[in-house]
């Protein structure tokens, strides 16, 4: 009688173990808000910037305001001067590096928003939704391709041609 005791405990025990560990195991860090597809971890969105065809792609795309976002580049996929990103709207600006493929950032404001390569030669879009998940109808202008780092002469990647 006292064996089946302990067997009938470890069964149970098995089973809550198991529930926890199936429930724990998606590290997909996806969340719905509102609908809308956002990348989380903890209190930190987690997006994936790669380039495609000459345009910065994030994925996901659509973020959440006021939650930290950390960007991590993909440097196999990201030529050239694409690698020295800004995103004027929340004032970033970053160089990466295979030592340093990371920057973080807190949208503010919800919107469709800019991102570029320092020379203005490559560039994205990404969507930041409102606190309800709600998306805004506020989208940033895009900058002229003048408007690069290397002055007014559009200069091109590596300025001077």
């Amino acid at each position: 009688m006292k064996n089946i005791w302990i067997f009938t405990i470890a069964v149970i025990i098995l089973i809550v173990f198991g529930a926890f560990l199936i429930k724990g195991s998606d590290t997909s860090g996806v969340k719905s808000v509102s609908g809308k597809t956002v990348a989380s971890t903890g209190d930190v969105q987690v997006v994936k910037l790669s380039v495609v065809n000459g345009d910065y792609v994030l994925n996901p795309s659509q973020l959440k305001k006021g939650v930290t976002v950390r960007l991590e580049a993909d440097l196999s996929k990201m030529p050239g001067c694409s690698k020295s990103i800004v995103i004027p709207a929340f004032n970033v600006r970053k160089s990466f590096s295979s030592g340093s493929n990371t920057v973080e950032f807190t949208p503010d404001k919800a919107g469709t928003f800019n991102i570029m390569c320092s020379m203005n030669m490559y560039r994205g879009t990404f969507t930041v939704l409102d606190d309800n998940g709600a998306k805004s109808d506020y989208v940033e202008q895009a900058p002229a391709a003048s408007e690069g780092s290397c002055g007014t002469s559009g200069g091109g990647c590596g300025c001077g041609g």
